[in-house]
């Protein structure tokens, strides 16, 4: 008799610690579940033992308070875009208008009033520079998010805005050879790719010399190769250097944030799900961007 006893209570106890790993197995998939998806659910269990019981009270306060946690994140971070959107904004619109009247009073001013007027320019073309990074900075953690894809013709769009800098090549003596395959067209999201060029040709404009290129040709039947070129003096003997946004090739001007340009070129490259590569060879600086076409 007590042998039979003790084989049953053993049966039964094999049998409760049987269930008991079960809904253990069930309350880690469930786990790994949520927090590999968005969902507002949360763990079960088959049986009503007091140690499960209280693992799933346990996980499930622990969801609660980690939901709660990212919706204040989230909250937060939307308050803070919207407030770099508008004081962006708010920062362009007067940045603009000074800029106008130091130019109209540059053509206007006498000789002993230029040095004065073009330190007060210089100053001005600084702060924007840098608040069109701030913008860039802006709409890369909002395009993160909602990508807006579609049909985009590349060539067009290249042309457009190598043709938009046309005065500017002129007045830098800069001479813009554009190599550009027509109609290739891409899937993809025309606002970032349109920042990407103005950034990469403005690279240009604050660099280059004498010679600058833009080419764009398809490299097989995915992938597009987009290069902005330009000749220089004292090149990076380190390019990818340049990615890292705490350097800066002129120690000269080591107050300036240079570095930061490419550091955002390549996140807009990199949300645009493409590549950045940045090389120098026989005095020529080249940036190489490497696209493919985005899903809807």
């Amino acid at each position: 008799m007590v042998v039979v006893f003790l084989s049953m209570l053993c049966l039964l106890l094999a049998g409760v610690l049987l269930l008991i790993v079960i809904d253990i197995r069930r309350v880690t998939k469930e786990l790994i579940y949520i927090n590999e998806h968005t969902t507002n659910g949360f763990v079960t269990a088959n049986t009503n033992f007091p140690l499960i019981r209280k693992l799933i009270s346990a996980s499930n306060l622990s969801l609660k308070v980690s939901r709660k946690l990212q919706q204040a994140q989230a909250h937060q971070e939307n308050q803070i875009r919207k407030m770099l959107t508008n004081l962006t904004h708010d920062i362009k619109t007067p940045l603009t208008v000074s800029m106008g009247y130091v130019q109209l009073m540059v053509k206007s001013a006498t000789q002993a009033q230029q040095p004065r007027l073009k330190r007060i320019e210089r100053n001005l073309d600084s702060v924007n520079y840098y608040l069109r990074y701030l913008m860039d900075f802006n709409l890369m953690q909002e395009k993160s998010t909602t990508l807006k894809v579609k049909q985009v013709n590349v060539s067009h769009l290249l042309e457009n805005e190598l043709f938009n800098y046309y005065d500017e090549f002129t007045k830098q003596s800069l001479e813009m050879t554009p190599v550009i395959e027509p109609d290739v067209m891409l899937q993809t999201d025309a606002t970032l790719l349109i920042r990407v060029c103005q950034n990469l040709i403005g690279n240009i404009l604050k660099y280059g010399q004498k010679q600058a290129q833009v080419t764009l040709a398809p490299i097989d039947d995915t992938h597009i190769k987009i290069e902005f070129a330009n000749r220089g003096n004292q090149l990076p003997k380190d390019p990818a250097q340049l990615l890292n946004r705490f350097y800066t090739a002129d120690q000269s001007r080591s107050d300036q944030s240079v570095g930061l340009g490419f550091s955002i070129v390549q996140s807009l490259v990199t949300t645009l799900g493409g590549r950045l590569h940045l090389s120098t060879e026989d005095g020529w600086f080249r940036v190489a961007v490497i696209l493919k076409p985005l899903k809807d």
